[in-house]
């Protein structure tokens, strides 16, 4: 980087200047020039801010302040159906993160000014359900002002905060941080989805939600909270309506500030019909607020009641045995997807790696490491099934494999008794998916036909093959009863879990819980899966990895040496054992199909101890 002279300092601090004024306004920008004028020094700098304007003017002449609160990073300025992001710092990094849009797709999007760098080569814009996110490399940085120009379905304007939510009084309505206003210094960390920062009186979470009927209606939280914040206490307003609810401390594995529960609230609040604002506040007196986070907030009617209460009975009806799953007592789990490298050299196309997979040698190694079953990577982020799957092919072609590698694996497991479990993602993290299958769309439910279409087709394909799924997706809103019938098709018995992550769970239609527990030896408390626990219901379950951070994502590197020691290892699967917690260890491989010699003689000792072979 050069020095900067002073009069180029002043020449940004005028641009900057007059961005932020563009961006702040919500009424008609005119003519920013005459703001800048004023601060001017120079005719020269004058001059400047002219040549900027003559370059950079449709960014904000005659734009109305964007859709997205300012930040220090960035200000946005919108115009008909084009959203201008006006990136004023990097950061010293390639990309930031705007709130999400999932809703609508971003049609197109380019660097304004350099019509050559359309981010056809890197794509500019990638739609995630945990935030907008924009790259653009250095050498397209000019350090100034980068405006990007997002050309958008639908009115940038209804993408303000608070946004309406459309509620439907005979369902749960969930209100999130992604469609929250917050004030007071409040912040939404998008990738976690919770809200934190309860440092003053004046913090408030606001909702906009419009109602077809009015309601008296209960209400749940799902937030954490430690010992500093007793004494505080939530407070939710509805017009002239309120209602407060002590704030109680939280259990869970995750640790005191990571503790999340979902608590239901003591009384009702009479919501009218029409568009009503929800507000929820922190009061009272306590030590510190500091730790509690709020992921959400949930409105139930006395009608979504009884539809709750006979919906977690035909859940509990249709659940299978989990006997088999505690007598495997762990298994191993293996990333092995588009995205998995090679140890050394270049990675091969995803039908190629599928067709080269060693699946004798892949199996006597599952068998020395003494695994009860394998949890095996079928799609993650990227929607491209090693099998020829119709289903799929009919959304995108080309993205299926002419061999059938999942039905290969299941019977040579089977050969030496082991059950295959299927890791599963709906493809949310590939743009071209979600844009084909239609999760960018107010209405998903073409998305999730799609998705209940590629299970059946599984469970028709393999039948009792496939004992299992784990569900590696958080987002709550999913039609879980419709796709946990799917999981059934061809094997009533197949035993399911989604993961919530840290989240209390999202679902009464599934067997097990999840358990991410990541890099870390966990024991869940056993409050956290009895009756009104965090996983109720469910049958214990954890999964850890022992060396590489789930994936072998990086080009010629070794897999990471072992997390912990051969003894550890042992001493927490035996005590897991004594819990009925079943472990699932998830173990680094190459796409070429290796797997570490260190880790894998550790899960030798593992099955001599606890095998007895």
């Amino acid at each position: 980087m050069h020095n900067q002279g002073a009069a180029e300092v002043n020449d940004k601090a005028l641009i900057v200047d007059m961005v932020r004024a563009a961006g702040s306004h919500s009424g008609v920008n005119v003519n920013p020039l005459s703001d800048s004028q004023e601060k001017s020094q120079s005719t020269q700098i004058d001059e400047v801010i002219k040549k900027w304007i003559d370059e950079n003017g449709e960014s904000i002449v005659g734009t109305r302040g964007g859709p997205f609160v300012p930040t220090d990073q960035y200000v946005t300025t919108y115009h008909d159906n084009k959203i201008y992001v006006h990136v004023l710092s990097w950061g010293e990094k390639n990309n930031i993160i705007l709130p999400a849009i999932t809703d609508r797709v971003v049609k197109n999007a380019w660097i304004l000014g350099n019509p050559a760098a359309d981010g056809t080569s890197w794509g500019i814009v990638r739609q995630h359900p945990w935030g907008l996110l924009i790259v653009v490399p250095e050498d397209y940085q000019n350090g100034v002002d980068d405006i990007i120009v997002l050309d958008i379905e639908g009115d940038p304007a209804t993408l303000k905060k608070p946004r309406l939510v459309e509620a439907d009084p005979s369902s749960v309505i969930y209100l999130f941080g992604e469609s929250a206003k917050v004030d007071g210094g409040l912040t939404h960390l998008q990738a976690q989805d919770w809200i934190e920062g309860w440092d003053k009186s004046s913090a408030s979470i606001l909702w906009k939600v419009s109602l077809s009927m009015p309601s008296d209606y209960e209400f749940a939280a799902t937030y954490t909270a430690d010992a500093d914040a007793i004494g505080a206490k939530f407070e939710i307003v509805a017009g002239q309506n309120r209602i407060t609810e002590t704030v109680r401390q939280t259990t869970g594995w995750a640790g005191d500030s990571q503790n999340f529960e979902r608590i239901p609230f003591s009384e009702t609040l009479r919501i009218p019909e029409g568009e009503s604002t929800i507000t929820l506040r922190l009061i009272g007196e306590a030590k510190s607020k500091a730790n509690v986070k709020i992921h959400s907030l949930e409105l139930i009617s006395p009608l979504t009641e009884k539809s709750m209460i006979a919906s977690r009975e035909k859940a509990r009806k249709m659940r299978s045995s989990t006997d088999w799953f505690v007598e495997a007592k762990y298994g191993v789990m293996f990333h092995w997807s588009t995205t998995t490298q090679p140890l050394r050299g270049p990675q091969k196309p995803y039908p190629e790696a599928v067709n080269a997979f060693d699946l004798d040698a892949f199996s006597d190694m599952v068998r020395e490491t003494g695994a009860g079953y394998v949890i095996f990577t079928a799609v993650h982020g990227i929607m491209h099934f090693p099998a020829p799957l119709k289903s799929v092919e009919a959304v995108m072609a080309g993205r299926t494999c002419k061999r059938d590698l999942i039905r290969e694996m299941a019977e040579k497991l089977q050969e030496r008794g082991i059950p295959l479990i299927l890791y599963f993602h709906h493809g949310v993290g590939d743009l071209e998916w979600v844009k084909a299958a239609g999760f960018l769309s107010p209405d998903k439910s073409e998305f999730f036909k799609i998705e209940r279409d590629i299970l059946t087709e599984i469970g028709h394909r393999y039948g009792k093959k496939i004992a299992g799924y784990w569900f590696d997706d958080r987002y709550p809103l999913q039609p879980f009863e419709e796709l946990y019938e799917a999981t059934k098709v061809g094997n009533p018995d197949r035993i399911v879990a989604w993961n919530s992550w840290i989240l209390p769970k999202t679902t009464e239609f599934q067997e097990y819980y999840g358990g991410e527990f990541g890099g870390a030896f966990v024991t869940p408390p056993a409050s956290f899966f009895a009756e009104n626990g965090s996983a109720s219901g469910l049958q214990p379950h954890g999964m850890i990895f022992l060396d590489d951070p789930w994936q072998h994502g990086y080009p010629d590197t070794d897999i990471a040496p072992p997390l912990f020691t051969t003894q550890q290892i042992v001493d927490y699967v035996q005590m897991c054992i004594t819990r009925k917690l079943v472990i699932t260890m998830n173990m680094g491989i190459t796409q070429d199909g290796n797997v570490s010699p260190a880790t894998l003689e550790q899960m030798r000792t593992l099955r001599r101890t606890i095998r007895g072979e």
